[in-house]
């Protein structure tokens, strides 16, 4: 339905009052000490996850630009995070939190998702900046067969199509509609249709998958969105990053039977091992999906613990296949020019922030 001037100046308005107030709040919150991450961390342990990290012209070519922050914007979360958090490693940090340690600030792990190159090329320096270890968490087969992961290639191949006049918009809603997805429209195809996906069979998905990127001739990967190779998660692991497994297959877990969940989070810990010579102890869910028949299977594998999407820190009593973490997103915690607020950061990881976990 189209909105008249009248409606959709009311809505603007509406809008930026919103804003206005919730940025005022957040540094209210913040200038009086009530969502300051030493007040509110303390005793908790927290995971901040990031996925891709590419310059602003990369990022505006990729299909999820809410998965990206740029070099420069990682590197104002490590500062923001060094200052009001003890930083490193899941495997570290949350050992240590176990133990009882008690710190000067609150414990926060730095992760990464995916094993994409950019997480090499530019994430791997801003952390040697700071001086930060974080986990890295490995899709082997797409690693192994240096494949974009399934979300990617839909992602690129619905951004190829309209481009292609009228004839690839058409062929892009009949093969949508032949899979029977039902598209909620919210202003962007590409997520849509990805949302939509995950409610597919494993079969159907991929087949939709292969389908859009024959038709659109998006085979070849983009240099700036390929994964990194086992040698250069070999140089993260020896600069004493810690290197954890996201399945082999980045499958969406609770979908597998017991024969396919034991392969991937079995398997792709022995893969790890025998290329990296390290024990692997953390998994990481891919897309976040969990219950409590994977984080069983996770656990029978030999990790020690594995990490969700589920937004949130986590105390002593957390349990430990099933952890919750924070993603970082950078135009949440921005103005509307685009400048880091500190405040809006601390009030999304305060557990005050409307809709959002403790």
């Amino acid at each position: 339905m189209l909105l008249g001037p009248a409606q959709s100046t009311r809505i603007a308005v509406f809008l930026m009052v919103k804003t206005l107030f919730r940025n005022s709040l957040a540094n209210i919150l913040f200038v009086t000490g009530i969502t300051a991450p030493e007040r509110r961390g303390r005793g908790r342990f927290s995971i901040a996850t990031f996925h891709r990290v590419l310059p602003e012209a990369d990022r505006l070519a990729y299909p999820f630009p809410g998965l990206v922050v740029t070099p420069e914007e990682l590197d104002t979360f490590l500062s923001y995070f060094t200052k009001h958090f003890d930083c490193g490693d899941l495997e570290t940090q949350h050992e240590r939190y176990l133990s009882g340690e008690i710190t000067a600030r609150p414990l926060l792990a730095i992760t990464f998702d995916d094993a994409q190159y950019d997480n090499y090329k530019y994430a791997r320096p801003v952390l040697a900046k700071h001086r930060v270890k974080a986990s890295f968490f490995v899709p082997i087969l797409a690693v192994e067969r240096q494949e974009l992961l399934w979300h990617d290639r839909l992602g690129f191949a619905i951004l190829s199509l309209p481009k292609q006049a009228q004839e690839g918009q058409e062929r892009l809603m009949q093969i949508l509609t032949a899979t029977g997805l039902a598209i909620k429209a919210s202003g962007n195809l590409v997520s849509d249709v990805v949302s939509a996906s995950k409610e597919l069979t494993l079969e159907t998905r991929l087949q939709l998958v292969a389908s859009l990127v024959e038709i659109s001739g998006t085979s070849q990967t983009p240099e700036f969105a390929r994964l990194m190779t086992f040698e250069e998660i070999g140089e993260l692991a020896s600069d004493g990053h810690e290197i954890g497994s996201h399945s082999m297959t980045h499958c969406l877990m609770p979908e597998c039977d017991d024969r396919a969940l034991a392969y991937e989070v079995a398997e792709s810990r022995h893969v790890l091992q025998a290329r990296l010579g390290k024990t692997i102890a953390t998994f990481c869910y891919p897309n976040g999906n969990s219950d409590a028949r994977t984080a069983l299977a996770v656990a029978q594998a030999g990790y020690s613990r594995a990490v969700t999407t589920t937004w949130g820190s986590n105390g002593q009593a957390a349990e430990r296949f099933q952890l919750k973490r924070y993603d970082m997103v950078a135009k949440r915690v921005q103005d509307s020019t685009g400048n880091f607020v500190p405040a809006l950061l601390a009030f999304r990881m305060s557990g005050f922030y409307p809709g959002l976990g403790s």
